[in-house]
Parts: structure tokens; C-alpha cells; sequence
């Protein structure tokens, strides 16, 4: 769901992206021809177990998103791990909908 909530800056809402955040954005970007000022959305990251190729993609989806100039609420299916790799590589681009 996409709402313009001021000034021609628009909001994306999305359930559980299912580790497609990129692609969904890329759609958006396709429509609107530019980044949502915010996106809320899980990103579907969390594993039971996560090995070193987990991590390194979770990392990169970081980088991505950290270059938007958009401000990321993300849910509890991204997971705590990766929500703490996503973190450390956006900063306050990255904010919890709820307690992990």
C-alpha cells in the first residue's frame, strides 16, 4: 500500500516482504519515480540459524537501503540478528515498529 501523506512524499506499507524489500522498492521506484520517505515493512530476514552468505546479504540489503534518503520502521520478522547487522549499517535510516 503506498500513501501520500504530504507535501508529494510518500509512505509504503508492506506485510512481510519474504526477503523481497529490494524488489518491492525497485517497483515503487519504476511508479513513482523516486524513494518513499518511509517504508514500514518486516523484512522477512529472521533464521533459526544464520551462516556466514546469510549475513553477508543481509549486510548488503543494508548498504542499499541505507543510500535511500528514506526512514525504515521494520517488523519482527526481520529477525534480531539481522535487524542488529541491519542497524549497525544504517543508523537511525532503521527503527523498530515494536520490540525484537
Amino acid at each position: 500500500m503506498v500513501i501520500q501523506y504530504t507535501s508529494g512524499k510518500y509512505a509504503l506499507i508492506s506485510g512481510c516482504a519474504h526477503n523481497g524489500i529490494l524488489n518491492i522498492l525497485d517497483r515503487f521506484r519504476e511508479i513513482y519515480h523516486g524513494d518513499p520517505a518511509v517504508v514500514i515493512s518486516g523484512f522477512h530476514m529472521i533464521r533459526s540459524k544464520y551462516e556466514k552468505e546469510d549475513l553477508e546479504d543481509i549486510r548488503s540489503v543494508g548498504r542499499e537501503l541505507a543510500e535511500m534518503d528514506t526512514v525504515f520502521y521494520s517488523g519482527h520478522c526481520t529477525g534480531e540478528v539481522a535487524f542488529a547487522e541491519l542497524k549497525e549499517i544504517m543508523g537511525d535510516k532503521l527503527q523498530a515498529i515494536s520490540e525484537m
